[in-house]
């Protein structure tokens, strides 16, 4: 079950996330997070905002056109530096589908999601 404890009731806008194709075989992510929203998911994950294990995580939605979160969701972690912007996702297939989630990948394994692309 994916939560989404990063999320507030307050005016802080969340990350945008947009992926496009680079090439045949990889998709280039970029993403943007305020530095209000930074501070305000230190503050959810009582970690400084360097030390949380920020994730891509890769869904192919070929053939479902929806994330589900059932289990059955087939996906790839990318496991991404805090203070970059854009990340290159290799191991993708032209002509399949796909969208990308921004996000925060526990020790025990539990996800966070902080925003999610558009498919492409």
């Amino acid at each position: 079950m994916e939560t989404n404890p990063a999320r507030s009731s307050t005016d802080i806008e969340g990350p945008s996330i947009r992926i496009a194709w680079k090439d045949e075989q990889s998709i280039l992510a970029q993403w943007h997070m305020t530095k209000e929203f930074e501070r305000e998911v230190e503050r959810k994950f009582a970690i400084p905002f360097a030390e949380l294990p920020f994730v891509l995580r890769l869904f192919d939605v070929t053939d479902r056109n929806e994330i589900r979160n059932d289990g059955t969701d087939l996906y790839t972690d990318f496991d991404i530096n805090h203070r970059s912007s854009e990340w290159i996702l290799y191991g993708v297939t032209q002509g399949l589908h796909y969208c990308v989630d921004l996000g925060i990948r526990m020790v025990d394994g539990r996800f966070y999601s902080l925003s999610r692309s558009q498919p492409i």
